[in-house]
């Protein structure tokens, strides 16, 4: 982010939106919205000091400012169905986009594939914690053991009960949920939905819930 604004605040006598180079607006790009909240934040700041302290108006630069952060942020809203590979590629796809994150609270896991996938994150350095259901590990073709065996964390509940929430996030910037859970048959068979979202208010109360319970909750 500090590079972001380097950039505009070195370039405020000739700042263009048009002109803003892929290396800055790549950066814009993977700010969540509250490191978005920062910059702009910052950008505000710099703004107050060139007008108290110089004879640059500020006013159309921090204009043009906000406009190319608006312009390049990140948003993402899609609903995927299944059968079909279309949820399992999405939830691919993220996984291996994922730089510092993967927070997973999933009914089942027996798909080896995406079981694979989460492995990859974890290995890559990428901090992966699991929530599941405790009755589910025991389910053949269950992937949870292989999943803690790795080293990724993983918590249970101690219920009568299920823990039966479908949702992961990812670098606090995705969220996904649905009915989907994470199974072949759910692939191939199920009539099934994935929602994924890069909306902050969504991601944030999923990462809330994801905390709460993972306080609460059991190590396997």
């Amino acid at each position: 982010m500090k590079d972001i604004l380097n950039y505009f605040v070195n370039h405020r006598h000739n700042l263009n939106e048009k002109f803003v180079p892929k290396s800055v607006t790549g950066r814009i790009h993977k700010l969540n919205r509250n490191d978005r909240d920062k910059l702009k934040s910052a950008l505000f700041t710099k703004a107050k000091e060139f007008e108290a302290n110089t004879d640059f108006s500020a006013i159309d630069w921090i204009q043009t400012c906000l406009t190319v952060i608006d312009k390049n942020a990140f948003h993402f809203n899609q609903v995927f169905f299944s059968p079909g590979h279309e949820i399992k590629d999405e939830i691919r796809n993220l996984l291996r986009r994922a730089e510092s994150s993967v927070d997973l609270c999933i009914f089942t896991i027996t798909d080896n594939e995406l079981a694979g996938e989460i492995i990859s994150c974890y290995k890559r350095g990428v901090n992966v914690r699991i929530i599941t259901d405790d009755e589910k590990t025991e389910d053949n073709g269950s992937e949870i053991y292989r999943l803690s065996t790795t080293g990724i964390p993983v918590k249970i509940d101690h219920s009568h009960y299920h823990m039966h929430n479908k949702f992961g996030i990812i670098d606090n910037k995705f969220a996904i949920t649905g009915s989907f859970n994470w199974t072949y048959t759910a692939t191939k068979h199920n009539q099934e939905n994935l929602l994924a979202t890069s909306k902050f208010e969504i991601v944030k109360q999923y990462s809330e819930e994801f905390e709460q319970l993972w306080q609460k909750l059991f190590d396997l």
